[in-house]
């Protein structure tokens, strides 16, 4: 799945939906969240437009998009690496995911009247326990939820901003997630206390909501990749990807 954001949300390559950058964009970036270039794997152009069977053009363009999402990094005269994931750089993710999304549901709260049918609309959640087929479609749900929520603050720079964030989010929980691992609510935290204050209008609830949802995820990824200060600054990761 490519991972779509909602309507009038667009980040990266999700400007150009014709094109062959953007299809470009929307496959290496699904590869990246799924893991199938797992973090810190270095690639080149040619390699990733050989396998997927376009010019050089259209990945050089796409993956400088993929650059301003904070997925990829481009090494100087040797081609690219997928964003590395250390303990450091999840601390400093959450820290501005926190900041970033507590405004969103502040301003999504004060328009409370359009969240309900918005949401339903997304198809991005229903409040309550509803059975979800298996961890990736959870993962999908959840991520279109906060893309929605993105979207309906109003702001498009907060949403391009925020819709980075919440990929390299979706990114650490897959990441986190062991191959038994089901049920990622535990992992994630629960959207409850936020959608309910989203409906009530509750600016005040909705950042309070946001923030001891992702102060919990936190510390539950952290310890998941060993909260050691002495390995803050190495890389998690699994197999290579494209040589």
């Amino acid at each position: 799945m490519a991972y779509a954001s909602p309507p009038g949300y667009r980040t990266g390559g999700e400007r150009r939906p014709g094109s062959l950058t953007g299809s470009a964009y929307r496959e290496i970036r699904r590869r990246v969240l799924h893991l199938e270039l797992v973090p810190g794997a270095r690639f080149t152009e040619k390699a990733v437009a050989e396998e997927l069977g376009v010019s050089k053009t259209p990945v050089h363009e796409a993956l400088a998009l993929l650059a301003e999402d904070g997925l990829v990094e481009v090494i100087p005269r040797s081609g690219y690496r997928v964003s590395r994931v250390t303990l450091r750089s999840t601390r400093e993710l959450f820290d501005l995911h926190c900041v970033l999304e507590q405004a969103a549901a502040a301003a999504v709260a004060r328009r409370a009247p359009a969240i309900r049918p918005a949401l339903a609309r997304a198809g991005a959640w229903v409040p309550g326990p509803a059975p979800v087929a298996g961890p990736n479609a959870w993962l999908d749900r959840y991520t279109r939820l906060h893309l929605t929520i993105a979207d309906l603050a109003g702001n498009r720079h907060l949403r391009r901003v925020l819709g980075g964030v919440l990929y390299a989010h979706h990114r650490l929980l897959r990441l986190c997630a062991t191959a038994d691992v089901w049920d990622l609510r535990p992992l994630a935290g629960d959207d409850a206390p936020l959608l309910a204050a989203l409906g009530a209008g509750d600016e005040i609830g909705a950042r309070v909501a946001v923030a001891a949802r992702l102060t919990g995820c936190r510390e539950r990824v952290l310890a998941a990749l060993l909260s050691d200060d002495a390995v803050l600054d190495a890389n998690v990761a699994g197999s290579p990807g494209w040589g």
